[in-house]
């Protein structure tokens, strides 16, 4: 028995090493490529992915006009505190193909139509760019980073009709084509080994019904995204803890504060960026790492969360410590798995 004690103390302190070792090296712009081979036979939807949340309000400017999704409220107050609007609708500094570099593999993407012209536009009460230019990177990303998979997530279709969803499918078809990850019955068997076999890098989430005619797309309820819808730390952290997930899916825990009008009001000549995320950065990013990837109830002790795509506002923060301490996450599943082996 003693003999045994040791031998499973010197295997979780050099398994403990190797997985500081590893991180120390992992290069985030291909650090899907770079996880150890029994990670990579993790189920997609099992892995700890860091995301960005509004992913493309980088592109909003003091030139950008009200957006079909904007509040009553935003209409009238938008004229006079334009400035001061921006400031709290912007929710990431860095472009899509920088968010790629800093280790991020999820967009959220929010969508609307712009009267007059036939383009689609990312928006956040805003418009915040027309969406070629970073789908296009995106594209450029997967294309020179072959181990690498990316989530797109299409939340919301602002002023969208039957015809403007037809076309965009077929916009996204065209452009990203073999490159897509099929929607499968059992999800559990998409693995990054098994999509990297078959070339395949994009996986797109689209959020309405017209995603049912299109095989290639995945469907909401394969990776439900509930909305924290708190303002307070406590109360998003609460939420992070308590949220629940169901097994053979996938899902994302949204580490973010949503600022109400009374709590803007407030801190009126600050920005989201310094009142929202930078708190969540200081108090919730550390308990993060109480978190545990893997099949819902496999390997977790009863307060841990079993996570998949976790996402934030202002992901560049401190050099990309958010998506680092995301991706970390991944090595708990070689010591579990070896552990759990081992005891066995």
């Amino acid at each position: 028995m003693r003999q045994r004690f040791l031998m499973l103390c010197f295997f979780s302190v050099t398994v403990t090493m190797s997985e500081e070792s590893t991180m120390q090296k992992l290069n985030l712009r291909h650090w899907m490529a770079e996880l150890p081979d029994e990670i990579k036979q993790y189920p997609i939807i099992y892995l700890a992915i860091p995301g960005s949340h509004d992913s493309m309000t980088y592109g909003i400017t003091r030139s950008s006009g009200l957006a079909p999704d904007a509040e009553p409220i935003l209409k009238r107050l938008y004229p006079l505190f334009k400035g001061t609007i921006l400031r709290w609708t912007i929710t990431q500094a860095v472009d899509a193909y920088q968010q790629l570099l800093i280790g991020i593999r999820y967009f959220d993407l929010r969508l609307a139509t712009k009267t007059g012209v036939e383009s689609f536009y990312f928006t956040h009460g805003v418009y915040a760019g027309e969406i070629t230019e970073p789908l296009h990177q995106i594209m450029e990303f997967v294309d020179k980073h072959p181990g690498e998979v990316v989530i797109l997530d299409l939340q919301h279709f602002y002023g969208f009709t039957a015809d403007d969803h037809r076309k965009l499918i077929r916009f996204l078809l065209n452009m990203f084509g073999p490159k897509l990850v099929p929607r499968q019955n059992h999800l559990e068997s998409i693995t990054l080994n098994y999509v990297q076999r078959l070339g395949q890098q994009i996986i797109v989430v689209y959020r309405h019904q017209s995603v049912y005619a299109t095989n290639e797309f995945w469907q909401p309820q394969m990776l439900p995204s509930p909305w924290p819808q708190q303002d307070s730390v406590i109360g998003l952290v609460n939420f992070l803890r308590n949220v629940k997930r169901h097994p053979g899916m996938g899902f994302v825990h949204q580490a973010v504060l949503t600022p109400t009008p009374s709590f803007i009001l407030f801190r009126w000549v600050s920005t989201l960026r310094e009142k929202c995320a930078k708190p969540v950065k200081k108090e919730v990013y550390p308990k993060l790492t109480g978190f545990v990837p893997g099949p819902p109830g496999h390997f977790h002790s009863t307060d841990a969360s079993p996570v998949n795509v976790v996402i934030a506002d202002f992901v560049d923060l401190d050099d990309a410590v958010f998506s680092k301490t995301v991706i970390q996450l991944n090595f708990k599943l070689v010591k579990n798995t070896r552990s759990f082996n081992h005891s066995g």
